[in-house]
C-alpha cells in the first residue's frame, strides 16, 4: 500500500467516524443525564446517569437540596436534623454551617447563595465564603427566597397574649442586608386576617412564587395541634395589594404547586392528617375563579406533579373511609396521567399488589418521569418516559422517607438536580 493510498483510508475513517458521532441536521442535542441526591443507609449518595458516588459515612444524612447550578449539595446531619451541612461537589468533605439550623434551608434561584433560619433568626451565605452569614432578619417564623434571588419574603411570628388572642401575622419584604451588614429593615406588604370563625393563623408554610412572579403561595397554619388536620391554602400578590383563601387543606407544603408557565396552582384539598379520605386534586386559575376537581370518587390523591402546563400525574389509591391501624391493610397508591383540558385519565403504572408508586417528579430536561415504588418497608427509585412507558429500576436501596398517616415525605432522602448537569 502506497503512503498516499493510506493517507486517504486514514482520512475516509476519520470523517466517518466523526458523521457518526455527529447529531442529525435539525436534530436535538443530547439531554443532560439524570442526576440526583439520596440517602442510602443514613448516608448521603448523589447518582448521575449510570454512576453513584457516596459523599459521607456515618453521618445520618437527610433533606438533600442541590443548589441552582448543581455545584453544591445542603444537607442535615444527625438523628435529630439540626444541623446543617454543606457539600461542594467532588470535593473530599463537607462543611457546618448550623448547628441548629434544622431543614429551614433554602438555596436562592440564582447564584450558590444558601439561606437559613436559627430559631427565629434568618441568615444566608455565599457558599464560596460560607464562614461569613450575613444576618437578614430576626423574629421571623418561615421564608423563602424572591424569585429575583435580591431578597426574602417571610412571615412575622404570632404571640399569644394574657386575654387569650393572638398578635397578627404579617407578611415582609426583605432585602438581603442593610447598609450596615446588619439585618434589612422589613417591610410589611400585607397582615393577615384576624381570627375568625373560618379563619386562623398563627404562622405560615414557607411560600411559593408563580412562574411570572406575580403570586405567592402559601399555607396559613393555626396552633400546631390543629394544623395537623385543617390549614388555609391562600394567594398573595407580590405587592400584597391581593389576597384570596383558596381551600383547605392538611399541613403538607408538598400538596401545592404552581404550573411551570401560567398562573394555575394545583394541590390536594381536604381536612384531615390521613392521605386514605378525603383528599382530592384540584386546579385554580390565579386570581381565583371556581376550582376544577379532578379525583375520582372513591379514590384519594397522595401526591402529584405537574407534567408540562396542561398535564398533572398523581400518585392514587383507592379511599378508605375510616382510618386502619394496619399498614398492611391500606391501599397502595398507583400513578395516573390526567389531562386538564379533555379530563381525560390514563393509568400510568400497573395496578399495586405488593408495593406501590409514590411522590411522581417531572424532569422536563431529561423528559423523565421518576418516582418511589415502596413496600412500606423497602424502597426504590424508578424512572420511565412521560406516559410511564419503558420503567426501570434507577436507583435501589433508596431510605423510606417519614411517613405521617400516610403522608409520605420523600423529599427527606430524595432529590433530582432539574437543570443540566454543571460543567
Amino acid at each position: 500500500m502506497g503512503p498516499n493510498r493510506g493517507f486517504v483510508l486514514v482520512w475516509l475513517a476519520a470523517i466517518l467516524g466523526w458523521l457518526a458521532g455527529a447529531p442529525a441536521a435539525g436534530a436535538e442535542p443530547p439531554s443532560p443525564a439524570l442526576k440526583a441526591a439520596f440517602v442510602r443507609q443514613g448516608d448521603l449518595w448523589t447518582r448521575e446517569g449510570n454512576r453513584e458516588t457516596r459523599l459521607t459515612t456515618g453521618e445520618f444524612a437527610r433533606n438533600p437540596r442541590w443548589s441552582e447550578d448543581g455545584r453544591w449539595i445542603a444537607y442535615t446531619r444527625g438523628e435529630q436534623e439540626r444541623e446543617l451541612w454543606l457539600r461542594k461537589i467532588g470535593e473530599p468533605q463537607g462543611r457546618r454551617i448550623s448547628a441548629d439550623a434544622g431543614n429551614r434551608f433554602e438555596w436562592a434561584p440564582t447564584g450558590d447563595r444558601l439561606a437559613f433560619q436559627s430559631e427565629d433568626r434568618l441568615y444566608w451565605i455565599d457558599a464560596g465564603r460560607p464562614d461569613k452569614p450575613t444576618a437578614a432578619a430576626s423574629g421571623i417564623g418561615r421564608f423563602s427566597w424572591r424569585p429575583d434571588g435580591r431578597g426574602f419574603v417571610a412571615s412575622s411570628q404570632a404571640s399569644l397574649l394574657p386575654d387569650g388572642s393572638w398578635t397578627p401575622v404579617r407578611i415582609l419584604s426583605l432585602p438581603l442586608a442593610g447598609p450596615d451588614g446588619g439585618p434589612a429593615p422589613a417591610h410589611t406588604i400585607y397582615t393577615l386576617p384576624a381570627r375568625s370563625d373560618d379563619f386562623f393563623a398563627v404562622g405560615t408554610s414557607l411560600f411559593k412564587w408563580s412562574a411570572d412572579g406575580r403570586w405567592m403561595a402559601f399555607l396559613a397554619t393555626p396552633t400546631a395541634s390543629l394544623s395537623a388536620d385543617d390549614n388555609t391554602l391562600c394567594v398573595l400578590s407580590a405587592d400584597g395589594s391581593t389576597f384570596q383563601r383558596v381551600d383547605r387543606m392538611a399541613n403538607n407544603e408538598s400538596w401545592f404547586e404552581w404550573a411551570d408557565r401560567g398562573d394555575e396552582l394545583a394541590y390536594i384539598a381536604g381536612i384531615g392528617r390521613e392521605a386514605t379520605a378525603n383528599k382530592t386534586l384540584r386546579v385554580a386559575k390565579i386570581p381565583l375563579g371556581k376550582p376544577a376537581s379532578y379525583t375520582p370518587a372513591g379514590y384519594v390523591d397522595q401526591g402529584f406533579a405537574w407534567e408540562g402546563p396542561a398535564r398533572i400525574v398523581a400518585s392514587r389509591a383507592k379511599e378508605q373511609a375510616r382510618w386502619n391501624a394496619d399498614p398492611g391493610a391500606r391501599p397502595f397508591p398507583f400513578l395516573v396521567g390526567i389531562g386538564l383540558d379533555d379530563r381525560r385519565q390514563k393509568r400510568l403504572t400497573p395496578k399495586p399488589r405488593t408495593a406501590g408508586d409514590y411522590g411522581p417528579v417531572y424532569l422536563p430536561a431529561q423528559r423523565t418521569l421518576a418516582w418511589v415504588r415502596s413496600d412500606r418497608k423497602t424502597a426504590s427509585v424508578f424512572v420511565a418516559d412521560p406516559e410511564g412507558r419503558g420503567a426501570k429500576e434507577w436507583i435501589r436501596s433508596l431510605d423510606l422517607g417519614p411517613n405521617f398517616y400516610e403522608q409520605w415525605n420523600w423529599g427527606a432522602v430524595l432529590q433530582f438536580y432539574k437543570g443540566e448537569a454543571a460543567g
